[in-house]
């Protein structure tokens, strides 16, 4: 037996429970990891509370879409990993808040990576990635980041000003500073948001990293909403707008590429805060109460 923290129906942080689960076993193409860290995403909250019904859940809730740790088990046919090899990996069907979780998707980690920053990344290296080929922006165009002072919008900002791409960063004064120190002009949030926006200039496309009901602007900011994605807003369809979802095609190249960019230092990710792995239920308490600046972390044993 194993322990992980089940979901035990869609509610609160409550719902939330420390219980003891089948230890899984490895399938073809799989490894089995010992978690060390597993980092809390944006969508595992509405997904608790049942506000995104449309992502199907596994028979026995475990909320978690990265962790990182070191394989102990492989599954048959598995190959290019040993049992001992220190890694981060993608979960597509979640289960990361657990002592033993199954992967398919997963990169190594470097010494010099630590397990809090390597449970950080998968989730955001994924979606930053994916949603800046959706949107295409070209060199020399206009991304504007809702949220880019979040998990994501830290990783897209920086991967779309590598690729030549000029980047507001709509953010809350307390991420002005952080918004700057990346290379991106900030936008302070509030009523009047879109007057600031084009007081800059023209946007090409819109990333709503935050999924807090900013739709609205951002498909009058770009007078179409095929030039709009959000990550996690459940009302994405009300506005014609693209609610994307893993792509589970791309995503080990996606993984490689930013960690590969936070083992040189050329990557910065949002600091971050640990909390025991069974304290689950008061990390979604702390989020959801606000004030939080920090990405939690939840740290095994």
């Amino acid at each position: 037996m194993s322990n992980a923290v089940v979901m035990t129906g869609f509610g609160g942080p409550e719902v939330l429970r420390w219980s003891p689960v089948a230890t899984p076993e490895p399938g073809p193409g799989q490894i089995r990891i010992k978690v060390a860290a597993a980092g809390i995403s944006p969508t595992d909250l509405p997904l608790r509370s049942g506000l995104l019904k449309a992502f199907a859940l596994p028979a026995v809730p475990v909320l978690g879409f990265e962790v990182a740790g070191t394989v102990d088990a492989l599954g048959p046919g598995t190959a290019g990993v040993a049992v001992g090899d220190e890694v981060a990996a993608f979960l597509l069907g979640l289960g990361g808040y657990a002592e033993h979780v199954l992967a398919s998707i997963w990169t190594p980690k470097p010494a010099s990576v630590s397990w809090a920053d390597a449970a950080a990344l998968p989730s955001s290296a994924e979606a930053a990635v994916r949603t800046l080929d959706e949107l295409a922006v070209p060199a020399g165009g206009t991304l504007l980041v809702f949220g880019g002072g979040g998990a994501v919008g830290v990783v897209a900002t920086q991967l779309a000003l590598a690729r030549g791409i000029k980047v507001l960063s709509v953010v809350g004064a307390h991420d002005e500073a952080l918004a700057l120190e990346l290379g991106a002009t900030p936008v302070r949030y509030g009523p009047g948001v879109t007057a600031r926006v084009r007081e800059l200039g023209d946007v090409d496309a819109v990333l709503d990293a935050a999924g807090k009901g900013v739709l609205a602007d951002a498909v009058e900011l770009t007078g179409d909403p095929g030039r709009v994605v959000t990550l996690s807003d459940p009302a994405a369809g009300d506005f014609g707008v693209r609610l994307s979802g893993p792509d589970a095609a791309k995503a080990p190249a996606a993984l490689e590429e930013v960690m590969t960019l936070l083992a040189k230092g050329k990557l910065r990710l949002r600091a971050h805060r640990e909390l025991p792995m069974a304290d689950a239920a008061e990390a979604h308490r702390l989020l959801e109460a606000g004030g939080v600046r920090e990405r939690l972390v939840l740290m095994a044993g």
